[in-house]
């Protein structure tokens, strides 16, 4: 009891000192007082600099790829014209990645993937104008202005083996034109319900088709004449018909090392796991052969042969060295054009200016392919010259160490080593130098192959990987220190000043008479 009683008189004393504690502590409360409280330097953290940008990329979607598809000749959009993005060498059995102009001329790419290609237009009367070179990384945009040159138009009727039209039969034009130059682009065309095509906007010159059927390639078919600007020419094709072919390649004990290529009749036959090669080919006279290497040297074979449509045929020849190459057919491994693409690794970064800040509009960047073994003659040396828009760029060099080359049409450039491996991913930033360009036209033939642009030297050196030459002769050097500098061309010799950030330009450049070149030789 006596401890009961104790413990509540506790209690009641508790309750009655924190009752005048609460009081207090709101009277407290009801008046505060502000105290500053000084933060000691040494607490203060400074600001960290931000985290650095992944590396762009170029495997995903862009953003927007925007090409405006004018008349060379009078400037007015060209409503109707497709525009196709070749990423490598057109491949004839495709469709194209192609997109048509709208009433503005305009045409849209939403989907299209990042990469490095060539935006190529051609239609609506006027012939084929490549970008050949721009590079577009994922989430990025481009845009490209095309003006077309007049064109021509094949057309006519497709019939089956029977005589009856053949629907939905695909044709690709491709040609030479008058200049000389491949065409790059294919001409594209479907045929209607009774076998009828137009090919629009062939390139004048010469002109081959293939038509490809349902059940397969036919054979290439060529317009009986050079067509000409504004011709409207004519081509109807009988189809053979087609039979189902299988190729076998006999190969010599001592040539294990063999590398077929292809095979191939009315069009390329597919290999088989057990070394075979089928596929469907027209009929008809036939000639079958393959292509590859042997060791180091060129191989092949063929036969001809004859088909029956819907027969099945089978046929086997001998795959050897092409003792006619002229080529050592041992040797080390050396890699070959269809190889190029295999042996390449991939370069992302950004561009800078001096200041350090990043590009803003458009970049070029270049980089050397390598001179392999057999490269002969005097070729020059060639380079890659890919736009983008924006600082940030995607490019695929050769493995090894490169140098890789960044400039702006106002001649800034800047450039950067790196070494990659097959399939490995590099990622560099390039930053700019204070440097100038300088631009003009050199005279050209009619020929295109006279438009050479290792012809430009600036003192006495050739600036290939920062300089651009277009079909028409007009040229640009960019990356040329601040001062006076000297330009040789088949023009002569020309004396010239360059200051940074600007373009100096020394206009038409004529090629001097051959007897005026001889009395100014030493």
């Amino acid at each position: 009891m006596k401890h009961g009683f104790r413990w509540g008189m506790g209690l009641g004393a508790m309750a009655t000192v924190l009752g005048s504690l609460g009081m207090w502590r709101a009277e407290e409360l009801a008046h505060p007082e502000l105290i500053e409280i000084l933060t000691p330097e040494l607490v203060r953290l400074p600001s960290l600099p931000p985290l650095p940008l992944p590396p762009p990329a170029a495997d995903g979607r862009a953003e927007q790829i925007r090409v405006r598809v004018l008349s060379a000749s009078s400037g007015a959009p060209l409503a109707g014209a497709m525009v196709a993005l070749l990423r490598g060498k057109a491949d004839l059995a495709q469709p194209l990645e192609a997109a048509f102009t709208n009433a503005e001329g305009v045409a849209l790419f939403t989907e299209a993937q990042g990469g490095l290609f060539a935006v190529c237009a051609r239609g609506a009367g006027h012939a084929e104008e490549c970008e050949a070179e721009v590079g577009v990384v994922a989430g990025g945009e481009l845009s490209v202005e095309l003006r077309l040159p007049p064109g021509a138009v094949v057309e006519g009727q497709v019939r089956q083996h029977d005589g009856l039209p053949a629907a939905g039969v695909r044709l690709m034009a491709m040609g030479t034109a008058m200049n000389g130059r491949m065409t790059v682009m294919p001409t594209q065309a479907v045929t209607d319900a009774e076998g009828r095509y137009r090919l629009d906007g062939v390139s004048p010159g010469y002109v081959r088709v293939t038509p490809f059927a349902p059940e397969g390639p036919g054979n290439v078919r060529e317009v009986q004449d050079e067509v000409t600007v504004g011709a409207v020419a004519r081509l109807d094709i009988q189809l053979a018909g087609f039979a189902p072919v299988t190729v076998h390649l006999d190969i010599a004990e001592g040539d294990r090392d063999a590398d077929v290529r292809s095979v191939s009749l009315s069009g390329a036959l597919r290999r088989q796991p057990d070394g075979s090669w089928t596929g469907a080919s027209e009929a008809g006279s036939q000639r079958a052969g393959a292509h590859g290497y042997i060791g180091w040297g060129w191989a092949g074979g063929g036969m001809p042969v004859v088909l029956t449509p819907g027969v099945a045929a089978t046929f086997r020849f001998p795959f050897v060295y092409d003792r006619t190459s002229g080529v050592i057919p041992r040797g080390p491994p050396s890699p070959r054009d269809e190889d190029v693409e295999a042996n390449r690794f991939e370069l992302a970064g950004r561009v800078f200016l001096p200041d350090g800040t990043p590009v803003k509009g458009g970049i070029r960047v270049s980089t050397e392919a390598p001179m392999y073994i057999g490269r002969c003659g005097n070729v020059p040396r060639i380079h890659s010259h890919h736009r983008f828009e924006g600082a940030e760029f995607v490019i695929r060099p050769m493995v090894g160490e490169r140098e890789v080359y960044a400039w702006l049409d106002d001649g800034r450039a800047g450039k950067i080593t790196v070494r990659g491996r097959v399939g490995e991913r590099v990622s560099a930033d390039i930053r700019l130098e204070e440097t100038g360009a300088v631009v003009g036209q050199l005279e050209v033939d009619d020929d295109y192959y006279s438009n050479r642009s290792e012809v430009i030297v600036v003192d006495g050196m050739w600036y290939g990987v920062w300089h651009r030459s277009g079909e028409d002769g007009r040229f640009t050097v960019a990356g040329l220190s601040p001062g006076k500098h000297s330009l040789v061309t088949p023009a002569g010799t020309l004396d010239f000043n360059i200051n940074a950030r600007e373009r100096t330009n020394v206009g038409l450049l004529k090629k001097q008479p051959p007897e005026e070149v001889s009395a100014a030789s030493p």
